[in-house]
């Protein structure tokens, strides 16, 4: 788990369950790659009368950055979409990284 996920509201009265939720699927981004040790995330309204849920994160380690945002009219969606959208970059960067080592390794 990343020890470090802050989570930030942007106009937004954010529940404990929700807190916890993004903490858990942000917070696990580092089964895909154990160096993650900072994450940020910000939940705002996005949309005029009919306002969803807007989801920015952001998970962070030595030589990555990753960064992905949804809106969705639920709020545990735009947060589960979102992850998803970072978990396709953390493993591209770390499959990469395996690649590069590999090769590295070949005689």
């Amino acid at each position: 788990m990343i020890a470090n996920v802050e989570i930030d509201t942007e106009g937004y009265d954010l529940s404990s369950d929700l807190k916890e939720r993004i903490q858990d699927r942000i917070g696990g981004l580092d089964e895909f790659m154990d160096t993650l040790d900072r994450g940020h995330v910000t939940v705002s309204w996005e949309g005029g009368p009919n306002e969803q849920t807007k989801i920015r994160a952001q998970a962070w380690g030595p030589d990555n950055r990753f960064e992905a945002s949804d809106t969705d009219w639920k709020a545990e969606t735009a947060i589960d979409k979102t992850r998803s959208k970072l978990e396709s970059q953390v493993k591209e960067a770390h499959n990469k990284r395996i690649s590069k080592r590999d090769d590295g390794h070949r005689e």
